[in-house]
């Protein structure tokens, strides 16, 4: 019996030694800045994957438009049918570059990236106010919308994570 006391005792003095309390105060801080770096980490990532595919899709799209001319200038008739298509698929384009290019610019800004202008658009496609305009005018709105909640999230988690910094220092 005596055995066990004076085990329990050097348990407990190892227990409430202020070097104990130190160590696992040591670890718990250790452990919250690795989580806060490894989640920013991954943002940063998460990030540099969507300026990646930015540019990848602005190589795609460049490359299109450049096969689409050249078809072109091997027609010999122009179809006038094919107008108000053209038209719809112009603007559908437009409203994809300015959300693409507003979330590129997002993304951009929390790499700590010079932001990029969106190319200018050519005076043909502002001659065809019609229908499709109107409906890609509608849908950039919703594009909009829905890119202002990602943005809102961002910003919310990247303040949640400087609070939680903060509160471990």
């Amino acid at each position: 019996m005596d055995r066990v006391k004076s085990q329990a005792a050097v348990v407990s003095q190892l227990l409430f030694d202020p070097k104990t309390a130190g160590a696992y105060k040591d670890v718990l801080t250790l452990t919250g800045t690795i989580v806060k770096e490894v989640a920013l980490l991954a943002w940063l990532l998460i990030c540099s994957i969507f300026v990646f595919g930015a540019w990848f899709s602005d190589t795609a799209i460049s490359s299109g438009q450049n096969a689409r001319k050249w078809w072109q200038s091997q027609q010999l008739e122009a179809a006038d049918g094919n107008q108000a298509a053209a038209a719809t698929g112009q603007a559908l384009l437009d409203v994809s570059k300015n959300g693409a290019y507003f979330l590129l610019n997002k993304a951009r800004e929390q790499l700590g990236l010079d932001q990029l202008e969106p190319p200018a658009t050519p005076d043909a496609t502002k001659a065809v106010k019609s229908t499709a305009t109107k409906v890609a005018e509608a849908a950039k709105t919703a594009t909009t919308a829905a890119v202002d909640k990602v943005t809102a999230v961002a910003q919310e988690a990247k303040a949640a994570m400087d609070k939680a910094s903060d509160a471990d220092e």
